[in-house]
């Protein structure tokens, strides 16, 4: 990859969108750009690494195991996102897996680095705030729903959910952009994946959700059944 090519894609996530080149230029003097393969674990409670991640291309499943080996995915992210901790920032824990879902890009900046960029760049520090925030939101929405509803509502839920944070809306219909198995949809909202594949072949039926090149949700319907819980 060229200085050029990781300059663009600095650029590109959310975190330091609104920086001006010379401050990406030091976040590029500071960072490693490195390509990760499909199925790789890049953060693990047996292997961890006190670093942040930007996660420029790609897909990053974050997951806990419990102690009988089974999996409850977290959070999904795509392009743009980023994960990791340092000593005074945590965006995971110590519990949590990160297995990259897709081939990935990953820009990767040690500890002392970053918390000296940051203390240069304070609006970086008050974005790392509002992301965490949202992501601690959105955790608890979707431990309330996978506490008080029955699957078929979960399953909806978090299909909306994902739509939201990935999908363009089309008239009624809502896109979720990223690779996502009945397996994947299953481990989010601690379910199998034989009865989380039998509601997701009712909801096609239903009209409730289409497969095209990417699967999409009714949006307008699914705030409407969500909306009656």
């Amino acid at each position: 990859m060229t200085k050029v090519d990781k300059m663009m894609l600095l650029s590109q996530i959310s975190l330091f969108d609104e920086l001006p080149m010379d401050e990406l230029q030091v976040i590029d003097d500071l960072s490693e750009m490195r390509p990760v393969k499909k199925g790789s674990v890049i953060i693990s409670p047996d292997k961890p690494l006190q670093a942040l991640f930007f996660l420029k291309e790609g897909q990053v499943r974050l997951y806990r195991m419990n102690h009988q080996g089974k999996q409850f995915t977290v959070d999904i992210l795509t392009s743009g996102n980023i994960f990791g901790e340092t000593s005074t920032l945590s965006l995971t824990d110590d519990q949590i897996y990160a297995e990259a879902m897709t081939d990935t890009y990953l820009c990767i900046m040690g500890v002392d680095e970053f918390e000296d960029f940051i203390v240069k760049n304070p609006k970086i520090a008050i974005k790392l705030i509002n992301i965490l925030s949202n992501r601690l939101k959105e955790v608890y929405s979707l431990s309330e729903k996978i506490a008080l509803s029955d699957v078929k509502y979960r399953v909806v839920y978090l299909l909306v959910k994902l739509s939201e944070k990935t999908g363009k809306r089309k008239k009624e219909w809502q896109t979720i952009n990223m690779k996502l198995t009945h397996a994947d949809i299953a481990n989010m909202i601690g379910s199998t994946r034989e009865t989380t594949s039998a509601i997701i072949s009712q909801l096609k039926k239903d009209g409730l959700i289409k497969k095209g090149l990417r699967l999409s949700i009714d949006a307008d319907r699914a705030y409407e059944l969500l909306n009656d819980l």
